[in-house]
């Protein structure tokens, strides 16, 4: 039995290991505020797109 596998998944398993791979060596709490900077950036194009999409 092969399992198949979604383009989704693998993309997400690539960001979740490029993710590791930049914060694996910085302080916790600079990781911290890293995340914090990236997960606004991602929530602000999603509001962008959404609007987009409203309109």
């Amino acid at each position: 039995m092969k399992t198949k596998i979604s383009k989704a998944q693998i993309e997400v398993w690539e960001w979740k290991e490029k993710a590791f791979e930049e914060l694996e060596k910085i302080p916790e709490k600079e990781r911290i505020k890293y995340i914090e900077a990236k997960t606004k950036i991602i929530i602000n194009k999603l509001k962008k797109k959404k609007q987009e999409l409203i309109i």
